[in-house]
């Protein structure tokens, strides 16, 4: 196991610039998920950490060793790739020992650390199969396994579960909780995908445009997003926004619609323009509130969703029951004043309570 430390990493390609001064540090046998859309410059960083591409400025450490301009080999890390990069004509127990073969280990030190893996991902039936003879979920085990065995200071996912069905994805997503939960070694892992994130990493980074916009544990982000862009890429469904201005504590829009105006809907931020900011599961059916009309009704067995619009704009709404609304139907809506959440509406910078 190792920490890492990444400072004022930069990469571009050609005229391109892609990471724009990363400064990121990784405790030792911390899990942390970079996130962010695509084209965001997450994969990039896994890769520089890897060694796959060379950083045009800045600079790792993993551990005590500056790795930054060492070669994939020297740095001791395993990563595990979306495609598995798998060799098809060698059996699971050869494609998980290759790495230690090329090092050099002897037969049984690589036959105990095979075995050893394999008890560990539920591959030891499977050991004489050859890759094409495996569903897509044991072929990531054994990709993963084919780090195991190497004993890395630090393991690299690279979005390792965005070929596999909707099912699968939440059975290997355990599986490799799980992992860390007992191997407790440092990890991280690219992902498109938020609610893996929410659900594996002890730590968030939330990348966009080449820079970081917010780190910190899971539910802190969820929470207490630090922009807009946070608050709408964290949760599923996504945060609903509408603009308006702050008056009189509450939050009114273009159409004269009231709104909730939380806890920073006071003070020197009055006649300030805001996003109004709720999650979906935030909204709550109530007597009085506002006017929302009814669209699309999405029952989903223990949850409803409803598609909703009020002040002209489209709500997500989660109920975390059973409903009976019917679209075309108007119903009012309240959200708690601490789950209110506001932003500038020019700079997308959450707002803050003012005296």
């Amino acid at each position: 196991m190792a920490t890492m430390n990444i400072s004022r990493l930069r990469k571009s390609f050609g005229d391109t610039e892609i990471l724009r001064g990363i400064d990121l540090d990784v405790r030792d046998g911390e899990f942390v998920a970079l996130v962010g859309p695509s084209g965001c410059g997450k994969s990039t960083l896994l890769r520089l950490i890897a060694g796959l591409e060379v950083a045009t400025a800045g600079k790792i450490t993993i551990g005590t060793k500056d790795v930054t301009g060492l070669p994939p080999k020297e740095r001791d890390v395993a990563m595990v790739f979306q495609n598995y990069a798998l060799y098809p004509h060698l059996t699971v127990r050869n494609n998980m020992g290759f790495s230690l073969k090329l090092r050099g280990a002897n037969k049984s030190e690589i036959e105990r650390k095979v075995v050893d893996a394999a008890g560990i991902l539920g591959l030891d039936a499977l050991l004489d199969r050859y890759p094409g003879q495996l569903s897509g979920g044991q072929r990531q085990r054994v990709a993963t396994g084919r780090a195991i065995v190497r004993d890395p200071q630090l393991f690299l996912f690279d979005e390792p579960l965005s070929n596999l069905d909707a099912k699968l994805r939440v059975q290997m997503r355990t599986e490799i909780k799980a992992l860390h939960q007992r191997l407790r070694n440092t990890m991280v892992y690219v992902t498109h995908d938020q609610i893996e994130a929410m659900t594996l990493a002890n730590r968030i980074v939330v990348m966009q445009s080449g820079r970081i916009e917010q780190q910190g544990a899971p539910l802190e982000l969820y929470d207490r997003p630090a922009n807009a862009f946070v608050a709408g890429f964290l949760g599923s469904p996504s945060m609903n926004f509408i603009k308006g201005q702050i008056r009189g504590g509450r939050v009114v829009t273009e159409d004269g619609t009231a709104l909730p105006g939380g806890n920073s809907a006071g003070g020197s931020n009055e006649g300030r323009e805001v996003l109004w900011g709720a999650r979906p599961e935030s909204l709550i059916p109530a007597s009085q509130g506002f006017s929302a009309r009814v669209e699309v009704v999405e029952p989903t067995g223990p949850d409803t969703q409803l598609l909703v619009r009020a002040a002209s704009a489209p709500l997500v709404v989660l109920l975390r029951s059973r409903s009976s609304a019917a679209a075309g139907e108007s119903i009012n809506f309240d959200v708690d004043q601490n789950d209110v959440h506001l932003f500038d509406a020019e700079s997308g910078v959450r707002v803050d309570a003012k005296a």
